[in-house]
C-alpha cells in the first residue's frame, strides 16, 4: 500500500503542477483578451473616427466642388462679359470717331457757307451802292452794265465756291479729326 500511496502522491504533485501550469495559462489569457478587448475598442473608437472625417472630408470636397463649378462659370461669364464690353468699346469709339468727323464736317461746312454769306453781302451791298451812285451821276449806262455782269458771275461762282470751300473746310476737318485718333492709336 504504501507503494500505491506514492503512486497516488506522484498523480497528486502531477496533477498540481499540470494545474499550475493551467492557472498560468487562463491568467496569461485573460491578460490577453484583456489587451485585446481595450485594443479592439481603441481601435474601433479610430476608425469611427476616421469615418466620421472621412464623411466630412467627402462633404468638404462635394462643396469644393460645387464652389469651383460656380467660380468656372463666374469666371467664364466674366470672361464673355469682358470680350462683349470690349467690342462695344470698339464700335461704340467707332461710332463716336464718326460722328467726331460729321460735326467736322458740318461745322466747316457751316463755317464755308457763312464765310460765303458775308463775302456776298459785303460784295453786294458794294456793287449795289456802286451801280445807284453811277446812274444817280448820269455816267455812262455800260458800266452799270458791267457792274451788273460782275455780279451775275459772283453769283454764279458763287454755288460753286461755296462747294469748293465747303470740301476743303471738310477735308481739313476731317484730316484734323483723323490726326488725334491716329495719335490716340499709337500711344496704345
Amino acid at each position: 500500500m504504501q507503494e500505491d500511496t506514492e503512486l497516488l502522491e506522484q498523480q497528486v504533485n502531477k496533477h498540481r503542477t499540470k494545474l499550475d501550469q493551467a492557472a498560468s495559462v487562463v491568467s496569461m489569457t485573460r491578460d490577453r483578451l484583456a489587451a485585446a478587448e481595450k485594443a479592439d475598442k481603441e481601435s474601433s473608437r479610430e476608425l469611427r473616427s476616421l469615418e466620421s472625417a472621412l464623411k466630412a472630408a467627402k462633404k468638404k470636397a462635394k462643396q469644393l466642388k460645387e464652389r469651383t463649378k460656380q467660380a468656372d462659370a463666374l469666371a467664364d461669364s466674366a470672361g464673355r462679359d469682358r470680350l462683349d464690353t470690349e467690342r462695344e468699346l470698339t464700335d461704340e469709339l467707332h461710332k463716336h470717331e464718326k460722328r467726331q468727323a460729321k460735326l467736322a464736317r458740318a461745322e466747316a461746312a457751316l463755317a464755308a457757307a457763312q464765310a460765303t454769306r458775308r463775302v456776298e453781302e459785303t460784295s453786294s451791298p458794294a456793287g449795289g451802292a456802286a451801280a445807284t451812285r453811277k446812274q444817280a451821276t448820269g455816267r455812262r449806262t455800260s458800266t452799270a452794265k458791267k457792274t451788273t455782269a460782275r455780279k451775275a458771275t459772283t453769283r454764279k461762282s458763287s454755288p460753286t465756291a461755296r462747294k469748293t470751300t465747303a470740301r476743303k473746310a471738310s477735308s481739313a476737318a476731317k484730316r484734323t479729326a483723323k490726326r488725334p485718333a491716329r495719335r490716340t492709336r499709337r500711344a496704345t
